[in-house]
This record gives structure tokens, C-alpha cells and sequence, in this order.
């Protein structure tokens, strides 16, 4: 299963959640948080789109979770509890 997180090469690491429940797998973990940059072209006035895409990954489990850009910016200034149980959300599979 493959999953399409942004364009970038490169997956950086953004820190640790505090605990919170795998929906995948039930175990209260820590999850890691990875940032990757996304760029699009479009086809309105400006023609680029740039952003970040933030996902979680459950370390019992592997299981691969998408977040809120807004909430995993405000996670990456220091606040560890602006990502919790219900943000977390299932990522749209891209199949080759």
C-alpha cells in the first residue's frame, strides 16, 4: 500500500506527540510526526501552490496517519497537545 505524501525527496522529522491511541492498533503510543513539503501547479492566478504535508506514524504498528496543516503548525512551535486522538486522519491510497 502507497501513499502519496507530498512531492519533496525528503521526510523531516517534526518531534513526538504525547500519548495518544493508535486507531489502528489500540496501544497508547507516541506518535512521530514528518513533515514534507508539496508543490502543485494550478490553473488560477498565482500559478504555484506550496504547502506542507504533516503525517503520523504509530511506532507499534507502522500504521500511517494524515493531520490538519493548521494543528501540526501550531505542534511544531512547541505545543505537544495540538495533535490528539481525534485528529488524527486515514490517508487516501495511491495506487500505481
Amino acid at each position: 500500500m502507497e501513499y502519496r505524501l507530498g512531492n519533496s525527496k525528503k521526510l523531516y522529522s517534526t518531534g513526538e506527540t504525547e500519548v495518544i491511541t493508535c486507531p489502528n492498533c489500540d496501544k497508547k503510543v507516541k506518535m512521530s510526526v514528518f513533515q514534507n513539503f508539496e508543490f502543485r501547479l494550478k490553473a488560477d492566478f498565482p500559478l504555484f501552490d506550496t504547502g506542507n504535508v504533516f503525517c503520523l506514524v504509530c511506532p507499534e504498528c507502522a500504521a500511517v496517519f494524515g493531520v490538519n496543516e493548521a494543528q501540526a503548525k501550531v505542534f511544531k512551535k512547541g505545543e505537544k497537545l495540538a495533535i490528539g486522538n481525534f485528529d488524527l486522519k486515514e490517508l487516501e491510497r495511491f495506487d500505481v
